[in-house]
C-alpha cells in the first residue's frame, strides 16, 4: 500500500487514516494500531514543520510479526532528534516540532532512518505484534535415536521448537528473537525466515535451525538448538549441511551462523569471533557460498590487527586501507540507530552518520544506557562506510572490544564491538 502526499498539516488526517486502515487490514490489535497512528501523526506534523510543502511517499509493509510505515522524504530534517538521547525544548516552535519526532520515535518498537541509494531519506516506524505467553508448560525432551529433517514442519512442532529455545537458549537469542511461539510462526509466514527441524520416528523434536534472508548478500542463521539427540554432533552437521544445500544455488555470497555453542569442524563454518551476552556466549561462524572477487575496506588503525587477523583466517580478499582522522567533518553530525531489548538487558547501536560530534554523542548514549541499567551494549562499524572508522577510537576509549566479524554484513564487512554495561 502506498500514499503520495504533500507535507501540509491539513493532509494529516488522510495520512493517519491510511496508517490505521493499513494496520487493521494487517490484523494488528487496537492498542497496536492506536500507537502506530499516534507515531504517524507526530512524525507527519514534525515533517510539515521541517520541510513544509515537500512531496513525500508513505508506504505500508505487513511483515506478519510487525507492521512498518515507511516515510520517503526528499531531504532530511534535523537528524539529531532521532538519537534516543535527544531532549526537546518545549518553549519554542522548533522545540515543539522536535517533540513530535521525540514522541514518534518512542511510541513504536523500532524507529530508524536511512539514506536511500537514489537520494532522499527513508524513515521507518515499526510496531511489533504483542504475543501471549505460551500456555503449555515446558516438558522434558526424550532422547531421539533416529531423526529426519524437514523444512516445512507442522505448526505444533514449530511451537515446541520455540519453547525449547525459551527453556534452554533464551539468553542466546541475538540478534533475533524467536519466542514466544506466535512470533516464530509469524516470522516464518513472512517469507523472510525459514526453518529446518529434526524430528524422531514418533514426531518428537530433536533440534533445529532458523535462517533469515533479507535484502542483503548474506543469510543469517541461528542455532543449531538441540533438544536431546543421542548423537548431537551428527545432528548439528546434518542441519548445517541441509542449510547449505538450500542456498547453494542462490545468489547469496555466504552464511553467517549465530550459535549457542561452537559446531564441529565438519559442519563447514569457519570461526568469525564470539560475543559475550548476559548469561552466555554467542559463537559466530562464516561459510562462503560463492566466489568473491574482493572489496575495499576502510578500517581504523586501532582495529587493523583485529580485522586483518580475521580476514586472513577466513581467506577474505580485501584491499584494506587504514583510515585516519584528518579533521574532516565527515557526515556533518552523528546519528545512531538504537535497538533496545529491556527483557535481556541488551542494547545495539548502529551508526547511520558520523561527524565531529561523534565522541560527545556516543558519551550521551552510554550515559543513558547505563542509567537505564543495560548490562550489555553492542556497536557495529562498517568497513564499507569510511567515516565509521572515525568512531572506532572513541568506542575503544569507552571500553568497547572488537569481538566478531560478519563478512558483507552491511555495505562492507561489519565489525561487532561489545561493552559490558557500566564499564567505561
Amino acid at each position: 500500500m502506498e500514499l503520495k502526499v504533500e507535507l501540509v498539516p491539513e493532509r494529516m488526517p488522510v495520512v493517519v487514516a491510511f496508517a490505521e486502515s493499513a494496520a487493521k487490514s494487517a490484523g494488528l490489535a487496537a492498542p497496536e494500531t492506536t500507537m502506530l497512528a499516534l507515531s504517524t501523526e507526530e512524525l507527519f506534523l514534525a515533517l510539515c514543520s521541517s520541510i513544509p510543502g515537500a512531496g513525500i511517499t508513505v508506504r505500508f509493509q505487513d511483515r506478519r510479526y510487525a507492521a512498518d510505515l515507511l516515510f520517503q522524504v526528499p531531504q532530511p530534517p534535523d537528524l539529531r532528534i532521532f538519537n534516543i538521547t535527544s531532549r526537546p525544548d518545549h518553549e519554542t516552535e522548533e522545540g515543539l516540532a522536535e517533540m513530535g519526532l521525540f514522541l514518534a520515535s518512542r511510541a513504536c518498537d523500532q524507529f530508524s532512518i536511512r539514506q536511500m541509494e537514489l537520494g532522499g531519506w527513508e524513515i521507518m516506524l515499526r510496531k511489533e505484534r504483542n504475543y501471549p505467553a505460551p500456555v503449555q508448560q515446558s516438558q522434558p525432551h526424550p532422547a531421539v535415536q533416529t531423526w529426519q529433517l524437514t523444512t516445512s514442519p507442522a505448526p505444533d512442532l514449530v511451537k515446541q521448537f520455540s519453547a525449547l529455545i525459551a527453556d534452554s537458549f533464551a539468553a542466546c537469542q541475538f540478534p533475533e528473537e524467536f519466542t514466544p511461539p506466535g512470533r516464530l510462526l509469524d516470522k516464518l509466514a513472512s517469507n523472510e525466515y525459514g526453518i529446518i527441524l529434526a524430528q524422531g520416528e514418533q514426531g518428537e523434536l530433536a533440534g533445529g535451525l532458523i535462517w533469515h534472508a533479507d535484502e542483503g548478500r548474506m543469510v543469517a542463521c541461528f542455532g543449531p538448538y538441540l533438544a536431546a539427540p543421542t548423537e548431537p554432533e551428527q545432528l548439528t552437521i546434518a542441519l548445517c549441511e541441509k542449510l547449505t544445500e538450500q542456498f547453494g544455488r542462490s545468489n547469496r555470497l555466504g552464511l553467517v551462523l549465530y550459535a549457542p555453542q561452537q559446531p564441529p569442524v565438519a559442519a563447514g563454518f569457519e570461526a568469525a569471533g564470539s560475543l559475550a551476552i548476559p548469561g552466555g556466549t554467542i559463537w559466530t561462524g562464516y561459510r562462503m557460498l560463492a566466489e568473491e572477487f574482493g572489496a575495499d575496506a576502510a578500517v581504523a588503525t586501532e582495529l587493523m590487527p583485529f580485522y586483518t587477523d580475521w580476514c586472513s583466517s577466513m581467506a577474505l580478499a580485501r584491499n584494506i586501507r587504514a583510515y585516519h582522522d584528518d579533521g574532516e567533518t565527515a557526515n556533518g553530525l552523528t546519528l545512531f540507530a538504537t535497538r533496545l531489548n529491556r527483557s535481556t538487558g541488551m542494547a545495539r547501536l548502529t551508526p547511520l552518520l558520523v561527524g565531529r560530534d561523534a565522541e560527545a554523542v556516543l558519551e550521551e548514549h552510554l550515559q543513558l544506557l547505563d542509567q537505564e541499567q543495560f548490562s550489555a551494549i553492542y556497536c557495529t562499524v562498517d568497513t564499507g562506510r569510511p567515516f565509521d572508522a572515525l568512531l572506532a577510537p572513541h568506542l575503544l576509549k569507552r571500553g568497547f572490544t572488537p569481538r566478531m566479524l560478519v563478512p558483507w554484513g552491511g555495505t562492507g564487512d561489519l565489525i561487532h564491538l561489545h561493552r559490558a554495561g557500566g564499564s567505561r
